[in-house]
């Protein structure tokens, strides 16, 4: 009498496999829609990582970068000798629109700065040379933030608020000594 081996089939094997990548679908969808970052902590990481770069740009091709920062967008110049000018097919540093839900704002030295209003253009899509000035007049784009070629920096901070005031503020922090780098908001245990 010959004895019938035990185990699963193929198809029972299938089924089971079937199952456990349903399960795991649905628990990687649930934790990247749980586990995704707030747009202020992107923009901060963002603003952090282009701003080391231009730094680093500014001292290896000799040449002066410059940042301008507005409530809702910041946009990274270049000095050409005569006057400040948007980096042109450059996407990394073109102008950067964070919308409303982003609220930055500037701090050199310790001290709060008044941020520029978004600079006119002839095209919307592209960034200009000029700005508003406070009388209505039109005047030269002057970045609050430089980056020279000399390796210099003038102490900063861009606080990156997020519409979601749970969030927190993340700050942007450039100093001289410790370079460019991002502090997470504080957490207040209750």
């Amino acid at each position: 009498m010959r004895q019938r081996a035990h185990g699963f089939t193929l198809i029972e094997l299938l089924v089971v496999l079937v199952i456990i990548s349903i399960i795991v679908t649905v628990g990687v969808i649930s934790l990247g829609a749980l586990g995704r970052d707030p747009p202020a902590k992107l923009a901060a990481g963002q603003i952090a990582d282009l701003a080391g770069l231009a730094a680093e740009q500014a001292v290896m091709q000799g040449e002066e970068y410059g940042l301008l920062v507005e409530p809702h967008a910041y946009t990274f110049y270049i000095y050409d000798g005569h006057g400040w000018s948007a980096a042109k097919d450059d996407s990394l540093f073109r102008r950067h629109e964070l919308g409303d839900g982003v609220t930055l704002t500037l701090q050199l030295d310790g001290a709060p700065v008044t941020l520029a209003p978004a600079p006119v253009t002839a095209d919307a899509a592209s960034a200009s040379t000029t700005a508003p000035a406070a009388d209505g007049s039109v005047e030269a784009v002057k970045p609050q933030l430089l980056f020279l070629s000399s390796g210099e920096l003038q102490p900063f901070a861009i606080l990156v608020d997020g519409a979601d005031k749970n969030s927190g503020t993340y700050t942007v922090k450039g100093t001289l000594a410790d370079g460019i780098q991002v502090t997470e908001p504080d957490t207040v245990k209750h």
